[in-house]
């Protein structure tokens, strides 16, 4: 029994002295913590035109026999076919800058409000398309070919990227990004009295892939009828700086 009390009062007299040493954690590394978003512009490199037309054909004619439904979407469907055909004629001194023109008939009744009642007069098909300019410039150019084909209204021009011209334009967004942090964690460091280090770690949106805004075209004058404008990629990025 007198060993064991021997054994509690050296254990509490070393006590003290584990919390001191437990209590003396090295301090932390200093560090600059900071979130910077960095923009670049970039010219949209190729663009793509939609346009449609909508052809009716009515059962009753002013003048012969009336057509049957099945006679009414044979018409039509050669009416499509002619316009399409038109339209890649006139469109033929265009294939070395154009690309994926795409065509699309789609048939359904023509209604008319009789006695109270929609009935079914006619039907209508509306052919659809869409192409792919590869040289802006050239735009209006098959804009006007696409409307003296018998088209009556053409979309405006979306802008396109491509995949290249979008990394160099994310890859200078970047490099802004780190070196507006630069700046910052210099007059940062300068105040602590310290030393700024370099970056130990950098985050590029974390959450998100980098952003991309697209500008729309504007329609100015007939002489210019699209004005491709420059669109701006935003890279966000949080910098960890370490201070000496």
């Amino acid at each position: 029994m007198r060993y064991i009390s021997a054994f509690i009062v050296f254990a509490l007299l070393l006590a003290p002295v584990f919390t001191q040493t437990s209590s003396a954690a090295p301090e932390p590394p200093k560090q600059i913590i900071l979130n910077e978003t960095g923009k670049s512009k970039v010219m949209p490199t190729s663009g793509t035109l939609s346009f449609s037309q909508v052809t009716v054909v009515l059962l009753k004619q002013d003048q012969g026999k009336a057509l049957t439904a099945q006679e009414a979407k044979d018409k039509l469907a050669e009416q499509a076919k002619a316009l399409t055909g038109t339209i890649k004629k006139n469109l033929e001194f265009a294939k070395s800058f154009t690309k994926d023109f795409d065509a699309n008939a789609s048939f359904s009744p023509h209604y008319k409000r009789i006695d109270s009642q929609n009935t079914i007069i006619g039907y209508q098909v509306r052919t659809s398309y869409s192409i792919t300019v590869l040289d802006l410039k050239k735009a209006q150019d098959v804009t006007q070919a696409v409307l003296k084909s018998g088209v009556e209204e053409v979309s405006q021009l979306y802008t396109l990227i491509d995949e290249a011209s979008r990394r160099t334009c994310e890859k200078e967004a970047l490099k802004q990004a780190v070196e507006r942090g630069k700046e910052r964690a210099e007059v940062m460091a300068k105040l602590m009295d310290s030393k700024l280090g370099g970056i130990n770690t950098a985050v590029i949106n974390s959450d998100a892939a980098p952003r991309m805004y697209l500008a729309k075209s504007a329609m100015v004058a007939d002489e210019n009828m699209y004005e491709p404008q420059a669109s701006t990629c935003s890279v966000r990025v949080e910098l960890v700086f370490s201070v000496k």
